[in-house]
């Protein structure tokens, strides 16, 4: 469960008039630390306009609180392997996609360009 967000950097530019045609989304996770149940996630968004119209960029950390054996398997898979289990990173992502998505809406109405909401729920690919 998210029970912490925060973004500490915020960028949006706008290229070109007219309107944005489609929205490349890509989130990197940068860092996973925290201690005991709380596992934090430091995560770079980056909403892309087609077309080179614009783009949205965020920095920030969630705080998510899971079990703490969960938390310290996750602690210790990134400090090992720079990875995160596909399973739990799956949540992580839709969790920064929807937090980042909120948080970039007033971004984008600043520099007039569509908000960078995407509502649909991530999947893994078997």
């Amino acid at each position: 469960m998210i029970v912490n967000s925060r973004v500490n950097k915020i960028e949006a530019t706008r290229e070109k008039d007219g309107p944005g045609k489609g929205l490349k989304i890509k989130i990197d996770i940068k860092d996973v630390g925290g201690k005991g149940e709380d596992v934090d996630v430091g995560y770079e968004f980056t909403a892309e306009y087609v077309e080179d119209v614009g783009k949205i960029f965020l920095a920030g950390e969630i705080t998510d609180r899971v079990e703490k054996k969960a938390a310290d398997e996750a602690r210790k898979m990134w400090k090992e392997k720079k990875e995160i289990s596909p399973e739990y990173k799956l949540s992580l992502l839709n969790s920064i996609n929807y937090v980042a998505s909120i948080e970039g809406v007033l971004a984008s109405k600043i520099v007039r360009l569509p908000p960078p909401i995407a509502p649909p729920r991530l999947t893994k690919k078997e």
